[in-house]
């Protein structure tokens, strides 16, 4: 994501995933039910997600380790 020229933020915070002329409708569509299913499960994880969700912007948080 880098090499596309994203900032750290979004390229630390991405997957990208390449398709070619040889994958099939059925595996895009597979990798797509897991990838959905697993964001759903880590973002019930988060504390993060919810603050954001609250409208908080993360990036005004002052962390203890700062």
């Amino acid at each position: 994501m880098k090499a596309l020229g994203t900032g750290d933020d979004l390229a630390h915070s991405s997957i990208r995933f390449g398709i070619g002329r040889f994958n099939t409708a059925a595996e895009v569509d597979y990798v797509a039910d897991r990838v959905i299913e697993t964001v759903e499960r880590l973002r019930e994880l988060s504390p993060l997600y919810e603050m954001a969700k609250e409208g908080i912007n993360l990036k005004d948080v002052k962390w203890a380790g700062e």
